[in-house]
Formats: C-alpha cells, structure tokens, sequence
C-alpha cells in the first residue's frame, strides 16, 4: 500500500510534539483471524511543552465499511505531562473475509483539530486470514 506523506506544517498549539515509541502489540502483519477482536497498544511520548490533555486520536478513513477493521472513531489518550509516555489502546474487530486491514489515526486536541498536521499518521496494519487446517500427512498415522 502506498502511503503518502503530509505537506510539512507546523504542530496546532506551539510547543506541542509527540514521539513514535513502540507497537507494544499487533506488529504491522500480525496475522489474526476472520471475526476476531484484538487489542492494538501504541506507545506514544509527549515530547514537547505542553500538556495532552483530553487528546485522542481519531479514526482517517471514515465512515468504516463492513470489509474493514472495526474500531471506535476516536480513541482516546490519557492526560499526559510533557516527557511522559503513554500506552494508547484500542480494540479491533477484523472483518470476516481475509485480506489486509490498514488503518490510520491522527491525534485531535480537545476541540477536534488536528494536533500535528503535518506528522504522519500513527497506524495499524494486520492480515486476516482463514484459520489454517492441519496438513494431510499431520494427521497420517494416528
């Protein structure tokens, strides 16, 4: 999938910056099953000078159609002080055919404004797929 990135603009509130730590869980391709709900956790530091406070990240491609991942619209972040680092989660429900979910957020202040216009999206990308069957010869002889 080819992602584009934004044109270079300055964070809503000056001051503001976030840092990209970790995928604490579902790695991009994590392979999870047709209908199942997962948790995805991102690890994210407030590395500017100005407090998150009532922040979230906001779902990009809305409305969700049925052959997409399912997750809240808005997800939201806990209050963080400038330097701290906070575990975002959100769950996921795959849809029922297999295939490739993508899904970008991007972070929204208090009033719905795009924190860091001009940063990268934070996503998630998993393959669903159809839960495998045991190979003829693992069951040969038993």
């Amino acid at each position: 999938m080819r992602q584009t990135n934004p044109p270079p603009a300055p964070p809503n509130h000056r001051g503001d910056a976030a840092a990209f730590i970790a995928d604490i869980t579902l790695p991009d391709c994590t392979r999870v099953g047709p209908g199942e709900t997962v948790t995805k956790v991102w690890r994210l530091k407030n590395a500017g000078t100005v407090p998150w406070k009532g922040y979230s990240l906001r779902r990009l491609d809305l409305p969700q159609r049925a052959d997409q991942c399912q997750t809240i619209s808005d997800v939201p972040i806990e209050d963080t002080r400038p330097g701290e680092m906070v575990d975002i989660r959100t769950d996921i429900t795959t849809p029922r055919n297999p295939g490739l979910c993508f899904v970008r957020f991007k972070m929204v202040d208090p009033s719905g404004k795009v924190a860091f216009p001009g940063s990268r999206p934070v996503n998630f990308q998993v393959v669903v797929e159809s839960p495998l069957f045991p190979a003829a010869d693992d069951t040969a002889g038993n």
